[in-house]
This record gives C-alpha cells, sequence and structure tokens, in this order.
C-alpha cells in the first residue's frame, strides 16, 4: 500500500511542479492577464461589487491584484507541501525529519522557480515569493501532520473499546 501512495505523490508532485512552472513561463502580460481575469470573475460574482462602475471595479481590481498573486503562490506551494510530506510518509523516519525534508525540498523548488522566472520576458525573481511559497508549503505539510495525528488518536480510541 506505501508503494502505490508512494508512486501516486510522486506523480502529484510533478503534476504541482509542473503547473508551478508552466504559471511561470507565463510573460508578464500573459501572467498580469490570468491574474486579471480570476480577479474580474470575483469582482462579477460578488454581490457587493458586481453593480460597480467601471472606474470602481478598476480601483478594486488594482487593490486586489498583489494579494490575489500572492495567494495562488501560498496555495500552490501549499499543495507541493503536502504532496512531499504525503511522499515523505511513505518511508521510515522520524516525523521531524520527514516535515523538514519536505519544506526544504518545497523551499529549493521555489529557489529555482524564482530564478527560472529571471528569463521570463517581463517578470523577475522574488525573494518575498520564495518567502510566501515556504509558508504555503509549510502550511500544507502542517495540515497534513495534524490530520494524521488526529485520524491515528481516532483509530487508537476505537480499538481501546
Amino acid at each position: 500500500m506505501k508503494k502505490i501512495v508512494r508512486y501516486i505523490t510522486i506523480i502529484l508532485i510533478i503534476i504541482n511542479c509542473a503547473v508551478i512552472f508552466n504559471f511561470s513561463s507565463e510573460k508578464s502580460e500573459q501572467s498580469s492577464e490570468t491574474s486579471g481575469n480570476l480577479i474580474n470573475v470575483i469582482i462579477e460574482i460578488n454581490p457587493k461589487t458586481k453593480n460597480l462602475n467601471i472606474q470602481e471595479k478598476e480601483e478594486i481590481k488594482e487593490k486586489l491584484t498583489k494579494p490575489i498573486r500572492k495567494l495562488a503562490h501560498f496555495t500552490i506551494y501549499a499543495s507541493l507541501g503536502t504532496w512531499l510530506y504525503l511522499c515523505a510518509g511513505t518511508f521510515k523516519g522520524e516525523n521531524k525529519k520527514k516535515m523538514l525534508i519536505s519544506l526544504i525540498l518545497a523551499f529549493i523548488y521555489a529557489c529555482t522557480d524564482e530564478f527560472h522566472q529571471l528569463f521570463i520576458p517581463g517578470r523577475s525573481g522574488q525573494f518575498t515569493d520564495i518567502c510566501v511559497d515556504t509558508c504555503g508549503a509549510l502550511l500544507g505539510i502542517l495540515l497534513i501532520s495534524c490530520i494524521s495525528k488526529w485520524v491515528k488518536n481516532i483509530k487508537i480510541k476505537k480499538e481501546e473499546y
């Protein structure tokens, strides 16, 4: 069973990294358009903003652009941290060590991702993005760790009855 989980998580890690690489490969205009389209959808489905005039919607769009982009970084790396830690769980060793290795791998990938962006027209590598990415990975790792402990405690309680 552990080998199946290992292979599935490796596939998910590769897919996750490919998605990150694909987003990072977008030129600045294309990347701005991608996040801009998402923000437009958010504005149009929100009852408080959908009936505003164009000027007001543009002001909101400007305010939301940076947080939405950072949230995208955080979220995609949270999923990477999740897959890395689940994969690490299929190997023997201490949980703390598995958590640390998973976090280091996510950090290294974040560094290479930002380095990659230095070669994309209109893009730049940002240390703040590496920090956001690493925090996202940490959250994914911590969530899986907490869920694992919770499930383990439920199993122990069932065995006691």
